[in-house]
């Protein structure tokens, strides 16, 4: 179930981290293959090229610009890894905004990191009010972004499930200060093979 939404007007936008490596197939993997799989928790030479392109789409694109003019930015948030043992041991969502935080060093945006394991304390830090009047970009890992999304009051039967095939999406949560939220997706359309449409509620993917 949904909580009420953010108490601030606050714009946050979230990404899943970029390409990982496939299985040198291409094709589904076996059971056997799937228990022999050793995941390097990087990007794929793909990942690192949408990471590059996503630092030049967050600070050019026209959509994102408009966003921005009403709310600057606040901060970048990534999902870091836990300690050994812990739940999430991905580079990935880390990787993928790291250059985009290099370029707004200059403008002292803050680079923050959670893992997988502290998202109530990020949950709790976008309700506190620190972001009123910003705009605050997450990249994580894409089976925790429905959940982080509801937990920051967008209703049950706006979000969908993130389907595990995309890369290429933006999700645009607004805040506007007064009990009310709008959800909306956006094709990034920034490498070759990205898709037009988006991720359709309901839909098991």
């Amino acid at each position: 179930m949904s909580a009420s939404p953010i108490p601030h007007p606050t714009t946050i936008l979230l990404i899943r981290h970029a390409e990982k490596l496939p299985w040198s197939s291409g094709m589904a993997p076996t059971a056997l293959q799937k228990s022999e799989y050793v995941d390097t928790h990087v990007l794929s030479p793909k990942g690192y090229e949408r990471a590059q392109a996503l630092a030049a789409y967050f600070l050019h694109r026209e959509e994102i610009l408009q966003l921005l003019e009403r709310r600057p930015w606040g901060a970048v948030v990534a999902q870091n890894v836990d300690e050994v043992g812990g739940w999430g041991l991905s580079l990935r969502p880390k990787e993928t905004v790291e250059p985009l935080a290099k370029a707004l060093e200059p403008l002292k945006v803050p680079f923050h990191l959670y893992t997988k394991s502290s998202l109530p304390s990020l949950v709790q830090l976008l309700r506190s009010g620190l972001y009123k009047d910003r705009t605050v970009l997450i990249s994580w890992a894409h089976q925790q972004l429905p959940d982080l999304v509801k937990a920051l009051g967008v209703p049950d039967d706006k979000v969908p499930k993130w389907n595990k095939k995309r890369f290429d999406v933006t999700w645009v949560v607004d805040f506007d200060g007064k009990g009310g939220v709008e959800f909306r997706q956006v094709p990034q359309r920034l490498l070759y093979g990205d898709e037009d449409g988006v991720m359709e509620v309901g839909k098991k993917k």
